[in-house]
């Protein structure tokens, strides 16, 4: 854990903390605190991963590549488009930002 740290403070049924306690202790967890952390820790990072992780079988993967191979020569609407947005940039009326 960080030297830092924040409060979650819940107000929970009895039967539910009842539950999470039975299941620390089964777990072997040193708290119901750790045994929660850990809990809440691995059902983001389920909940994450399921809204950003595309799994694909083999077929469709390949289909994806092909069309990602295939993909058509940009039209005149987009080459515009990026022009536009070049001379913006150029101008200094947009600013570029890049991603993670």
């Amino acid at each position: 854990m960080s030297k830092t740290s924040a409060r979650l403070d819940l107000r929970i049924d009895p039967a539910i903390k009842e539950l999470a306690a039975r299941a620390s202790a089964l777990t072997g967890s040193h708290s119901l605190s750790e045994f929660v952390i850990q809990a809440i820790r691995e059902k983001s990072a389920r909940v994450i991963e399921e809204a950003e992780v595309y799994r694909l079988n083999s077929q469709s993967f390949d289909a994806f590549v092909a069309a990602c191979e295939a993909a058509p020569a940009p039209n005149e609407a987009l080459l515009s488009a990026k022009r536009r947005r070049n001379k913006r940039i150029e101008n200094g009326d947009l600013e570029v930002r890049t991603t993670r």
